[in-house]
């Protein structure tokens, strides 16, 4: 089997990060399958559970379905933050971070702004409006930015994709800001840990946490149906 090479910022790495699940901790209730918007999960009919189908799709120092996990059974090789300064500093990708900067306002000159006018927008789009039956303002998970701590990288706004997009940026004064903070994926903060000075912070871990738990009581209908819809696209795909 050859070495598996991962496109990260303009840069191929050769280092792998994926989840592993703990079965004798795993309660099958299916929240990692759903949270996953890069198919690392599937279901699997012939053991009747959720395995790591594609552990190459999981994005870089991605955390999500650890912190969703209501019986904390899945882990990662090591912590995140300590696993991407690595390739920060192995790679050097700053240079090649400002040039997908300037690309992603070029292509989303709304999201270009002075963070002294710049106001947050409260609502989220359309298709982040819930999350599996829950409205999502009333999850309190999006990021803060310390605007004394950070130095203008970028790397935050390019670490959110495109869809979300949670981030502006003011490129005279050289500084990120929360633009949409509804959009940011639930569980997800990968821009903190890609932010090596510490300048972006989330809620605490529980709370998420405590989230997923109350759709898994509270919704169980609503994520049966999107269990059985994501099996059966995942069905169609290997057919």
């Amino acid at each position: 089997m050859g070495i598996s090479i991962k496109i990260w910022h303009g840069v191929n790495v050769t280092e792998t990060w994926s989840p592993t699940i703990d079965y004798s901790k795993c309660t099958n209730c299916t929240i990692c399958l759903l949270a996953c918007g890069n198919k690392v999960f599937s279901w699997s009919n012939s053991q009747n559970k959720v395995v790591v189908q594609v552990p190459t799709n999981c994005v870089l120092g991605c955390t999500s379905c650890l912190k969703l996990c209501p019986s904390e059974a899945i882990y990662f090789p090591e912590e995140p933050k300590k696993f991407i300064r690595k390739l920060i500093v192995k790679y050097k990708i700053y240079t090649k971070i400002k040039n997908e900067l300037m690309e992603r306002l070029k292509k989303y000159p709304d999201r270009n702004l002075k963070i002294e006018t710049a106001k947050s927008v409260e609502n989220p789009n359309v298709e982040f409006s819930n999350w599996h039956g829950m409205e999502r303002k009333k999850i309190s998970w999006y990021p803060t930015i310390d605007t004394n701590k950070c130095v203008g990288c970028g790397l935050c706004v390019v670490t959110c994709g495109e869809k979300r997009n949670v981030f502006g940026y003011d490129v005279s004064n050289k500084k990120a800001f929360v633009l949409y903070p509804y959009n940011c994926m639930v569980g997800c903060n990968n821009c903190s840990v890609s932010c090596m000075w510490n300048a972006i912070s989330f809620q605490e871990f529980s709370v998420v946490k405590e989230v997923s738990k109350k759709v898994i009581k509270e919704n169980s209908e609503i994520l049966k149906k999107e269990v059985k819809e994501k099996v059966k696209q995942q069905n169609l795909s290997t057919a």
